[in-house]
């Protein structure tokens, strides 16, 4: 039998698998075209506020992007670190006790001030205010204590300041 024959014995079974292929190819388009509208809708996302750009385009700005922003966390990073060691040194807390140096002979105008830093390094000074004359100490401090003898003005001073460190 030749082809031409064969197709016109099966015409009915030759035209059912026409038909079946034109209806699995149907389904193929209807799925393909559904994935490539959610492709065009990301494309339009990604590239939305860039006019007349083309995805590579889109992406080398972004990239650039980025490389800028790594810069400027770089930059905010190191400004944190040198404030972070400026904030350590510096005057925090201070504790000041006034009192009266000469019970009996005026108010309380004697006074230690204690200024640390975050480490409780720093000075402590005095003032001692009598009627006749005035006197002004000042020692240093390191890790809350002193190498010279504190009073204790000076040493309620201090653990004034370092509460405040808490």
């Amino acid at each position: 039998m030749e082809p031409n024959e064969w197709i016109l014995a099966n015409l009915d079974a030759v035209v059912a698998l026409i038909f079946g292929l034109l209806l699995l190819l149907l389904i193929v388009f209807i799925i393909q075209s559904v994935r490539l509208r959610k492709v065009q809708k990301r494309y339009r996302v990604l590239m939305k506020g860039m006019e007349q750009a083309n995805l590579e385009q889109a992406l080398f700005t972004y990239a650039d992007d980025v490389r800028a922003m790594r810069e400027t966390v770089q930059g905010v990073i190191a400004a944190q670190k040198q404030q972070a060691q400026e904030l350590q040194i510096s005057c925090g807390p201070v504790g000041v006790v006034r009192y009266n140096a000469f019970p009996g002979t005026g108010s309380d105008l004697s006074y230690s001030i204690a200024v640390l830093n975050r480490d409780a390094d720093g000075v402590v000074f005095t003032s001692i205010f009598g009627r006749e004359e005035s006197r002004s100490y000042a020692k240093p401090v390191t890790a809350g204590a002193s190498t010279y003898p504190l009073s204790d003005e000076e040493k309620q001073a201090i653990a004034l300041a370092m509460e405040k460190m808490r």
